[in-house]
C-alpha cells in the first residue's frame, strides 16, 4: 500500500499517519514531483525515527534522504517514493521512474553541487542502488540502528 504524504504537515512537523509505531517498515510514501518533496521526506524521516527511539540520526539523515530526493528530482522520472525500513540498521530509499543509475561526480571547489552522493558516501554506513523492474531504480543507504555505532570514539 502506498501513502502520499499531504501536501501540509501537522504542526510540529510531523506528517499524518498511524498513532502507534509502524512495526519495522514505514511506506512507500509518494511525494509530489516538485521541490517540496525533499522537505516532505526530510519530516517523514524525522517522524519516523523519533517514534522508532533514533532521534539522534535525524540530522545526518534528513541530510542524505535530501540528497536522494533532491538527484531523483535532478536527474529521474516520477513517479518518486521514498521508504524507510529498521532492521538493525535503518534503511532509508528513494524510488524514481528511471532506471539510469546514479554517477558520483568529482566537483571542483568552484562547483555549486556535485557533492550529493559523496556526502552519502561519507555519512552513510552504507549505500548502493538497485534496478526495479519493469522500470526505474531505487537508491538507498543504511545509518547504524545505535548511537554508539555511528563512527564515534570506542570508550
Amino acid at each position: 500500500m502506498t501513502r502520499t504524504i499531504p501536501r501540509e504537515c501537522l504542526p510540529g512537523g510531523t506528517v499524518p499517519g498511524p498513532a502507534a509505531p509502524v512495526s519495522s517498515q514505514d511506506g512507500p510514501w509518494s511525494l509530489p514531483w516538485s521541490p517540496t518533496a525533499c522537505r516532505l521526506a526530510r519530516d517523514v524521516v524525522r517522524d519516523a525515527l523519533t517514534r522508532w527511539g533514533l532521534a539522534e540520526l535525524v540530522p545526518v539523515a534528513e541530510l542524505l534522504v535530501s540528497e536522494l530526493v533532491c538527484n531523483a528530482l535532478r536527474h529521474g522520472t516520477g513517479p518518486l517514493r521514498l521508504t524507510l525500513r529498521r532492521t538493525p540498521d535503518v534503511r532509508c530509499a528513494v524510488s524514481d521512474g528511471s532506471s539510469r543509475p546514479p554517477r558520483a561526480t568529482d566537483a571542483g571547489p568552484e562547483d555549486e553541487g556535485g557533492r550529493g552522493l559523496a556526502l552519502v558516501g561519507t555519512l552513510a554506513a552504507r549505500w548502493g542502488h538497485e534496478r526495479d523492474l519493469p522500470s526505474g531504480k531505487t537508491v538507498w543507504f543504511d545509518l547504524p540502528g545505535a548511537a554508539d555505532e555511528q563512527g564515534g570514539e570506542a570508550a
